[in-house]
């Protein structure tokens, strides 16, 4: 029942927005009582948290795609931000960044997490890179926390633009992609010389 309650939030997360939505809603599309929902999540914000969480180990599992069979590095590097960019465009209604302010330490372990995962997973490539002669990296793993940092960072420095992610518009994310993708243009063209 637990994986029904989160595919049913998921849905309505999805379509009205986490905030719009009520436990009555839920319970209403899965014909059954509120107090099945309470008897799984004490709160609607339990419930927001751990349908994040059930969308990470999705956007995981496609981080992880990426590093299966690669013929470059640099075009895996590029695929992850083309994976990121999708996974936000198809979730932005969940309001993930607006629970991180008040998501807590749960929430906030959760994003440590995701950013090892991430970090991580460009070792890899990175690894890949410097095996096939495609990258002359000594690090790859220090190379790889400064880039994923560095990409990071630009969410919150594109000129002009300094609101929080929660206020970001499609405009805004558009030109934030547009500015990674240029900074890891730089990144490669460094790991290649």
């Amino acid at each position: 029942m637990r994986d029904k309650i989160l595919e049913a939030a998921l849905r309505r997360f999805t379509h009205y927005g986490a905030a719009k939505t009520t436990m009555n809603e839920i319970a209403d599309d899965l014909h059954c009582s509120k107090a099945s929902l309470y008897y799984y999540f004490p709160d609607k914000k339990a419930m927001h948290l751990a349908v994040l969480e059930k969308i990470a180990e999705a956007y995981f599992t496609e981080m992880a795609k990426v590093t299966e069979n690669i013929q470059s590095a640099a075009q895996a590097l590029y695929d992850l931000i083309d994976v990121k960019k999708a996974f936000i465009s198809k979730f932005c209604r969940l309001e993930i960044f607006k629970i991180q302010h008040d998501g807590g330490a749960a929430f906030e372990e959760g994003v440590k997490k995701a950013k090892q995962i991430e970090i991580g997973v460009c070792t890899e490539i990175i690894k890949v890179g410097i095996a096939s002669g495609e990258f002359n990296v000594f690090d790859a793993a220090q190379t790889a926390e400064l880039m994923v940092q560095a990409l990071v960072g630009l969410r919150f420095s594109v000129p002009g633009r300094f609101a929080n992610e929660a206020d970001m518009d499609e405009e805004t994310f558009e030109l934030v992609i547009e500015k990674q993708k240029m900074l890891l243009d730089i990144f490669i063209k460094s790991m290649k010389a």
